[in-house]
């Protein structure tokens, strides 16, 4: 599955089916969680553990949980709950909580991250039962209800040539909602060699970074908030957050992580990245990853 696609147009979903999954389906995503926990989840201190019963997780957050205390229902929930605490645990928690995402994707499956952080630890012992870690994130996830719009497509994209020149940044959009208008420019997401200084249109397409970038501004944020920004350097670049003091940030520098290195390594791109907790000299912004182009 092409990871541009997957990247201009997953959603989330909010209303599901009641429809338990099947269970050959469930243990291949058993399976993947087994893999990322006894591997980088060891090593970074954190790990995912499906809920099986989404009538009982439901039922626990009714009311507290969700947006606003309106609870997600889904026949299933993925826990994802960190055994350190601080910004590199949620940094790469998120990274792979989204990889989870793609695949459910790719399962023709549909899920939504929902915030627990302020739920009691009460409520959060009995979801988690003997699970040890602290539970910040649920992933709802299932068959999309008939009343929820099933794989819409949100943006639809052309490629150009080089000489064709149209707004943004020389990938011609056919078809655009609402959600996609509402992301930030690539000028405000993209700096050049230092802080704030907005990276040209020229100066990206002259690098071959248009299109990597075009894409992905699409990486979901919290709120929308979108506080991830991209300093290019000849050779490198590093991925900041806004208000590093929020750790919530780190959990969407997570996500623009996973986002980015996939779209790199789809177009052709090499680059590698490496976590860091980089302070700047005002307290605007961190740098949280160094990546290697």
């Amino acid at each position: 599955m092409s990871f541009r696609e997957f990247t201009a147009n997953v959603q989330s979903t909010r209303d599901y089916k009641e429809t338990r999954l099947e269970e050959e389906i469930l243990s291949e995503l058993i399976g993947y969680l087994r893999e990322i926990n006894a591997g980088i989840g060891s090593d970074k201190g954190f790990y995912f553990v499906v809920l099986e019963n989404g009538d009982e997780a439901f039922h626990n957050l009714e009311g507290i949980g969700g947006y606003s205390g309106v609870m997600i229902k889904s026949p299933h929930y993925i826990a994802l709950s960190t055994l350190k605490e601080g910004p590199e645990s949620e940094f790469y928690g998120a990274y792979y909580m989204q990889s989870i995402v793609k695949r459910l994707y790719e399962m023709n499956l549909d899920s939504c991250w929902i915030n627990v952080r302020n739920v009691s630890q009460e409520i959060k012992t009995k979801l988690m039962k003997d699970n040890e870690g602290n539970l910040n994130y649920l992933l709802s996830f299932g068959l999309a209800d008939d009343k929820a719009k099933h794989r819409s497509v949100r943006t639809t994209i052309a490629h150009e040539d080089s000489t064709f020149k149209q707004d943004p940044y020389g990938t011609k959009v056919l078809k655009s909602t609402d959600s996609d208008k509402a992301r930030l420019s690539l000028g405000e997401i993209v700096y050049l060699h230092e802080w704030g200084k907005q990276a040209t249109l020229e100066e990206l397409e002259n690098r071959g970074m248009a299109d990597l970038f075009f894409y992905v501004r699409n990486a979901p944020s919290y709120k929308n908030i979108q506080p991830c920004r991209f300093i290019l350097r000849n050779g490198e670049t590093d991925l900041a957050v806004q208000n590093p003091d929020n750790i919530e940030n780190y959990v969407d520098a997570g996500i623009m992580m996973y986002t980015f290195e996939g779209l790199a390594r789809e177009l052709g791109i090499p680059s590698a990245w490496h976590f860091t907790q980089q302070k700047s000299y005002n307290n605007e912004y961190e740098i949280v990853a160094k990546v290697e182009l």
